[in-house]
């Protein structure tokens, strides 16, 4: 070997070397890109892959999940089969939820002469409105317990009122109705929240309730009372009720702010036991018990209300 090989051959050497020491001296850093390599030979372009696949799983690995396992209810299968049904944490446990629902509904003769096409002389108008606030704690995530108190007052007039349809003949005119009611109860909630943001939910309440109040049923008018005929053109009875109430509420909810929600229920499915004492103006009493079932929707037991969450 001449000298000129051999210093070609050093030269070869420590060109090698030079570049095996500064690939093994690169350190895998987020802030290295591939714009600080030059990229002139396959030993640096290995190494960049190496330093891009790096740089990519701590990328990963620091970025947060958008929903955590955490947020995740999972719902047990029923039977035979697993739905597949994702429930998103919507109330978390340990959280107050209050607020208040209400509900109006108004009906007059005057907008319905279609429907009471069969009726003459048809004038009527009634009215409900009722307010409950409640109170409730999140004992698990998406369950609530809790309790309400609620009022509810209706009033329905009948000024006239003309039915004929062959032999039968009905006419009726000034009936009066009244109802003012008082309720307090127990509330289970059970939440289902239907998107990764935790905004929309579907709900289902279980209530236990107590109704008490009066009604009062005035058919005539005072004006023609005669205490001394035997026909009764003034008739006022009022009663006491008291009513035990289990019903199911279904509903949905959405929060429109981070602590504030609103929401829609329904009644659909209602079990009651009561028990009214009755009196009218000629000194009658009388007394009756009763209990039913209701599978329907309840128009009159439709509430938005407001709720809010700490």
């Amino acid at each position: 070997m001449n000298r000129n090989s051999y210093v070609y051959s050093t030269a070869l050497l420590l060109l090698f070397l030079w570049v095996g020491g500064a690939v093994h001296g690169l350190k895998a850093s987020p802030i290295d890109t591939l714009r600080c390599v030059d990229g002139r030979d396959s030993v640096i372009r290995e190494a960049i892959v190496i330093r891009d696949t790096v740089y990519l799983r701590d990328t990963v690995y620091r970025e947060k999940p958008k929903v955590l396992p955490k947020d995740i209810i999972r719902v047990k299968p029923r039977g035979r089969y697993d739905r597949g049904i994702i429930n998103y944490r919507y109330v978390p446990k340990g959280k107050w939820i209050g607020g208040v629902t209400a509900s109006y509904t108004e009906f007059d003769s005057d907008d319905s002469r279609l429907l009471f096409s069969l009726l003459k002389n048809f004038d009527s108008h009634a009215r409900t409105s009722s307010i409950k606030p409640f109170v409730g704690y999140a004992v698990k995530d998406n369950v609530v317990v809790g309790a309400k108190l609620g009022y509810s007052h209706t009033i329905a007039e009948i000024d006239n009122l003309d039915f004929n349809i062959e032999d039968l003949d009905v006419s009726l005119k000034d009936l009066r109705y009244a109802e003012d009611t008082y309720s307090i109860g127990l509330f289970h909630r059970s939440y289902v929240g239907i998107d990764n943001a935790r905004r929309f939910g579907l709900f289902n309440e279980t209530s236990l309730t107590y109704n008490t109040g009066t009604t009062r049923f005035v058919r005539g008018k005072e004006a023609d009372a005669d205490p001394g005929s035997e026909e009764r053109k003034y008739v006022n009875t009022e009663t006491t009720l008291h009513e035990l109430h289990i019903g199911l509420n279904p509903g949905v909810s959405v929060f429109i702010t981070e602590n504030v929600a609103a929401e829609m229920s329904f009644g659909v499915i209602g079990f009651k036991y009561g028990m009214e004492k009755q009196k009218n103006n000629y000194g009658e009493t009388g007394r009756r018990r009763s209990s039913g079932a209701n599978f329907k929707i309840n128009l009159f037991n439709i509430h938005i209300g407001i709720i809010v969450c700490i």
